[in-house]
């Protein structure tokens, strides 16, 4: 695939506030109100190595690898967004255990969903998409509770494996 680069008509730089995560509005409403950060994942090229007299020579590879994709979400008090995200990793075990036909969580749920990252020009209207195609949750990090004298939310880390991603 061959994309072709076009001169840059918008100035305006890339606002680190603007973006919303949207994975299953039904499922997860709270996490896309409540995501802080998306750290968008590297890919990564690994080169095919072919031997040469007193040097390798490196060619472009045949397969790309994607990192992670992490989201870290501020934890409301009633801790939903910790609770969407929690009864789907159990809900990925029980349905693995199982027996045929039978719902342990009572949760009609899929292993994986396509998660979007709409990012948001000046005026917050959504100006670009990028979709990460059929992403599993693989971590859910630590709550850390801690005694502070000043207003701090509290994070939790959300790890993800996905197919591809690609922009709209």
């Amino acid at each position: 695939m061959v994309t072709t680069t076009t001169t840059l008509q918008n100035p305006n730089i890339l606002q680190p506030t603007g973006f919303k995560v949207v994975i299953n509005r039904k499922r997860f409403a709270n996490l896309e109100f409540f995501a802080n950060t998306v750290g968008h994942p590297s890919v990564n090229l690994a080169p095919a190595v072919t031997p040469f007299r007193r040097a390798d020579m490196f060619q472009p590879g045949d397969k790309l690898t994607f990192d992670e994709l992490v989201i870290d979400a501020i934890m409301d008090e009633e801790m939903y967004v910790y609770n969407e995200v929690y009864d789907w990793m159990t809900g990925l075990v029980e349905e693995n255990i199982k027996p045929r036909g039978v719902s342990l969580t009572g949760i009609d749920d899929t292993s994986a969903y396509d998660i979007s990252v709409l990012i948001l020009n000046s005026a917050n209207n959504v100006v670009r998409t990028i979709t990460y195609r059929n992403a599993m949750i693989t971590s859910v990090g630590s709550i850390n509770f801690t005694t502070t004298t000043g207003v701090e939310t509290i994070t939790c880390a959300m790890s993800f494996r996905y197919d591809t991603f690609d922009f709209s």
